[in-house]
């Protein structure tokens, strides 16, 4: 299951079946509108919407969720954590022993939490959903230089290549002794190798790849043919519909009924 956390995988839902160009366009509303919010409960409605559409729209298991839970919730946690001790709080709340809590440095934390976790959780559910090879052609659709497509095609291919390459680097420490529940400063080490590991074959995996990428002419001529070419879909163009009637109503809410 580790390989699919950071990478497309097929599944029969509505999110699947939209075309690409209609889900980049979704993220793009999705968090603009995020910055567009005012209030904590806006943004907050904007999450559990997002998550409801990974879970039965997307079909996203739980599990997957839950296993990239510390990058989404962890640090938007410590941006909010840190903007709620910046902000100078007015208006007290409630107090917890000594310490008194303020609406202000609430607020603030709140919204930097939600943004930061808006704009992840939408990241991962276009991966999740999104077949890159679909996502070049509709780029290119779009008047983007295929080479420019290609190459944000081939930075999401390696996503998952470089996660399996950490995974593989920590099985061959633990095979050796280097356990992971060890000291700070020791885990510390492990990870510095773990990452010049990585960088290394990282950068020689790239260096095949164009080298086989200008064995095969590729850049030659001005335009070339696809595969498969793209096409909008209806599922796309109903989701960029509903969410953005979702956030204009939530602004309207917030200006009016608040």
């Amino acid at each position: 299951m580790s390989e699919q956390l950071l990478a497309y995988v097929e599944r029969d839902s509505i999110i699947h079946r939209a075309d690409a160009l209609s889900k980049l366009f979704w993220v793009i509303i999705v968090v603009v509108a995020t910055f567009q919010f005012q209030t904590t409960y806006s943004r907050a409605w904007m999450f559990f919407v997002l998550l409801f559409t990974a879970l039965v729209l997307a079909k996203v298991p739980l599990r997957s969720i839950w296993r990239v839970s510390p990058l989404i919730f962890g640090v938007a946690f410590l941006l909010g954590a840190f903007h709620y001790i910046v902000t100078k709080g007015v208006t007290p709340l409630f107090t917890i022993g000594t310490m008194v809590v303020y609406r202000e440095p609430l607020e603030a934390g709140g919204a930097y939490f939600f943004r930061l976790a808006i704009m992840v959780l939408a990241s991962f559910l276009l991966i999740w959903t999104t077949d890159t090879y679909q996502l070049m052609v509709g780029l290119a659709y779009l008047g983007l230089p295929y080479r420019y497509a290609f190459a944000i095609f081939m930075a999401l291919r390696y996503i998952p290549l470089i996660q399996r390459e950490v995974e593989a680097v920590r099985a061959a420490h633990a095979i050796r002794g280097k356990a992971a529940q060890s000291p700070l400063k020791h885990r510390l080490r492990l990870w510095q190798r773990y990452l010049f590991t990585v960088i290394v074959n990282g950068l020689r995996k790239a260096e095949n790849t164009a080298v086989a990428i200008e064995a095969r002419g590729f850049g030659a001529y001005p335009e070339r043919t696809y595969w498969k070419e793209f096409h909008w879909r209806r599922s796309g163009l109903l989701l960029i519909i509903l969410f953005a009637a979702f956030c204009v109503a939530l602004i309207i809410w917030e200006r009016f009924y608040q």
